[in-house]
């Protein structure tokens, strides 16, 4: 992804969220989405509930799962929903 698309992406999303603002996904975003596989929905619902689905750390669930913590290497939780819509 260049920076130019991920710029755009962030532009985008960030406008969802204003209700004067929102539409529909812009022709040159959707080659975006389509490469990572997610639609404009899943994003916002993602960037909106992010503090409730990832609370200590970010990213898919065998990624978390791979690491540890710092102190005392435990493992992060990671809540049973964000599994199921990390998993997708």
């Amino acid at each position: 992804m260049t920076e130019t698309a991920y710029v755009d992406l962030l532009d985008w999303t960030a406008l969802q969220f204003r209700a004067d603002k929102s539409g529909t996904t812009p022709v040159n975003l959707q080659p975006v989405f389509d490469r990572l596989g997610i639609n404009g929905e899943v994003r916002c619902g993602r960037v909106k509930d992010f503090g409730r689905l990832f609370y200590a750390v970010a990213g898919r669930p065998p990624a978390i799962d791979a690491h540890r913590s710092r102190d005392g290497g435990r493992r992060y939780k990671t809540r049973h929903d964000t599994r199921e819509l990390m998993s997708v």
